[in-house]
């Protein structure tokens, strides 16, 4: 089974099952990214596009230990995350105004449509949006390493972003 951990409004059409917090059009399971309901090593592929930022830096790592769980041994992983030493050093440098730093490093993104309005419990459905944690390359990679994964392989894409592809520990 090949998952895509938060899926958004544009599942991807590589993946079998689309995970997602809200329950937007073609996700499957709705589900935080750190509780997935999915048995140990059943999960053949995943991809966490953009998603990792949106959880607490302090919840990195037992996210990453749960992504880990559900692994095959060997199980390639594809994370997008944005480049938070790139953004901080365009906006330091003066190429990024604050607003514009402000939206690329801490989210939210209130103009996307479905991030607009509240949830059923009058939370703003951009909160869930709103980033909570912030990526280099190095932290990165020392994260996927110490929790379970190898083959790690970190590069820059779309100038603010990182790549990162890997494999869960084991063949």
């Amino acid at each position: 089974m090949r998952v895509e951990i938060g899926a958004g409004e544009r599942p991807s059409p590589e993946y079998e099952v689309h995970t997602d917090v809200l329950p937007l059009p073609g996700i499957q399971v709705v589900c935080q990214l750190d509780r997935l309901p999915f048995a140990d090593g059943s999960v053949s592929a995943l991809r966490a596009n953009h998603v990792l930022e949106h959880q607490s830096f302090q919840l990195v790592e037992p996210t990453l230990r749960e992504w880990a769980r559900v692994l095959a041994p060997g199980a390639r992983v594809d994370i997008g995350v944005p480049d938070a030493r790139y953004i901080v050093t365009r906006w330091v440098e003066g190429d990024y105004s604050t607003l514009e730093a402000n939206y690329w490093l801490l989210g939210g993104h209130m103009d996307r449509p479905a991030h607009k309005g509240t949830d059923e419990r009058g939370v703003p459905r951009w909160i869930w949006n709103a980033h909570h944690a912030m990526f280099d390359d190095a932290w990165l990679g020392q994260l996927l390493a110490a929790n379970g994964f190898t083959d790690i392989d970190i590069s820059c894409y779309d100038v603010r972003n990182l790549r990162c592809y890997c494999r869960r520990a084991g063949r």
